[in-house]
């Protein structure tokens, strides 16, 4: 096994960071609303899963990403506690078209790092290792994993969540939600357009990475690092946006254990 699936955890953790919203309102509604919003495809969501989503500004900027959860066809979005007023202001306006509300309500959310193939509802994974949440009424606050197995378990698959001081500093392609978050064949959601040019007709100079080195290494300006980085006993693993030329360069230096 490579040395990033090394890393892997298995186990489940408390992500106390997370919020949960309702959205209220006749299904119908609800799902109209989701579909015109969220950069997703809410008709690829099956009952009991998580899907993961975000929305975009009308220029194509990644405003904030989440989770979508749907069961029954009662639709909530899970999301971190930074993005939440954000979230509630810039989709508001739209959803009083459909009648629909937020409303916020009390669940811990827990992330869970299992062996592939182990449960129904992964939202991600590889030949080695899947990713899953859940939400849970009165929980116990008890982790069975390190508090970073998760956050490097989402590096590892290319799953970056943004900080709140990365609002709106990214289009989709740049950071890997064309990949994760985005679909392109749902139709309309806001910034679409300008997402689907990028998609189709940019000219693609910047890769995004997933990076392991050496703690103490000083990375290199030519190194955008996109969201968190982690720490693993001597290891820093993060993601990163690097020029196409620059790639074998980095790869090439010895703090460097892994770039992909």
């Amino acid at each position: 096994m490579d040395i990033h699936n090394n890393l892997i955890k298995f186990g489940s953790l408390h992500l106390k960071d997370m919020r949960v919203l309702d959205l209220d309102g006749e299904p119908d509604q609800v799902h109209e609303f989701l579909q015109g919003q969220v950069t997703s495809d809410i008709n690829l969501l099956k009952n009991n899963c998580f899907q993961l989503s975000a929305i975009c500004d009308h220029k194509g900027q990644v405003l904030c990403d989440f989770f979508i959860y749907m069961n029954k066809n009662v639709y909530k979005l899970i999301i971190n506690k930074c993005f939440e007023e954000l979230l509630i202001k810039e989709l508001s306006v739209f959803a009083k078209f459909n009648k629909v509300s937020f409303v916020k309500i009390k669940q811990d959310v827990f992330g869970t790092v299992s062996r592939k193939d182990h449960v129904l509802n992964a939202f991600l994974s590889n030949d080695h290792f899947e990713l899953s949440i859940s939400l849970e009424d009165n929980s116990k606050d008890e982790a069975l994993v390190e508090a970073n197995a998760w956050d490097i378990s989402n590096k590892i698959l290319g799953n970056l969540f943004l900080t709140i001081n990365e609002s709106k500093k990214f289009r989709p392609n740049e950071i890997n939600y064309d990949y994760l978050r985005v679909s392109f064949d749902k139709g309309c959601f806001r910034g679409q357009e300008i997402v689907a040019r990028m998609k189709y007709l940019g000219v693609d100079r910047r890769k995004f990475c997933i990076l392991i080195i050496k703690n103490g290494f000083d990375v290199p300006e030519t190194v955008k690092i996109v969201g968190e980085t982690v720490k693993a006993g001597d290891l820093i693993i993060f993601n990163a946006i690097l020029k196409k030329e620059d790639i074998k360069n980095i790869q090439n230096l010895d703090p460097v254990l892994y770039l992909e």
